[in-house]
């Protein structure tokens, strides 16, 4: 797994397994044989920790025929299909997706095409009408969608909002929580308690939400 070296004027060092790299954070002079020790030190908590990121790769979502992706909290069986128009169709066991000579990667394009159209039909409209149910609509300077690699939604200093398009997978209660994350960030542009605090004032739930993405976050990536 690949390691990356983050230096910031921040005071001590830290270790982030993320779904596809280590991270190591370390104030701006440190040296390097200071971080080689300070990994050295941790190596067991790490192998520990990239033991459960082996075995949570092998849930992630597979788009091959036969397959298995977990769509809004609910194990669905891929199945591919040749047709001459892309498509995905939800059917109660299954996700039917269809295009032309239909294969594993072209349904990944199928699929993230399907989801990028269904979070620009519903998450700026619904960003929107919170924003102006909090007053700070005119902080709210759009929406945008991007695939980070670990980030499901990040609001700009200056009032933009940034979805993952993957958060469609998830539970409607998970979206609806992401949406409250970000422009509750169009109040206080940070985690403080008062941030929080409006959180659960629009988001009674929020921990249930937080919790279930950080158990099943790595089954809606591909």
């Amino acid at each position: 797994m690949e390691c990356q070296l983050q230096r910031s004027k921040r005071k001590s060092l830290a270790l982030h397994v993320r779904h596809d790299r280590v991270e190591v954070r370390a104030p701006l002079h440190t040296s390097t044989a200071d971080v080689l020790r300070f990994l050295d030190k941790h190596q067991h908590w790490l192998a520990r920790k990239l033991g459960e990121r082996i075995k949570k790769a092998a849930e992630h979502l597979s788009l091959h025929d036969g397959g298995q992706i977990l769509y809004k909290a609910r194990k669905l069986s891929v199945c591919l299909e040749n047709a001459p128009q892309p498509s995905v169709t939800i059917e109660p066991s299954r996700i039917l997706i269809r295009g032309p000579a239909m294969s594993s990667n072209k349904a990944e394009v199928v699929l993230k095409n399907w989801l990028i159209a269904q979070a620009k039909g519903w998450l700026p409209q619904r960003t929107l009408a919170l924003a102006d149910y909090l007053g700070v609509n005119d902080r709210l300077a759009g929406v945008v969608f991007r695939k980070t690699r670990s980030k499901w939604g990040h609001c700009t200093a200056k009032g933009m909002i940034q979805y993952n398009w993957l958060i469609m997978l998830a539970p409607d209660g998970v979206i609806d929580y992401m949406i409250c994350h970000e422009v509750c960030h169009l109040l206080h542009m940070n985690h403080s308690p008062q941030y929080w605090q409006s959180v659960a004032k629009i988001c009674p739930d929020y921990k249930r939400y937080v919790g279930w993405l950080k158990q099943h976050e790595h089954e809606l990536w591909f």
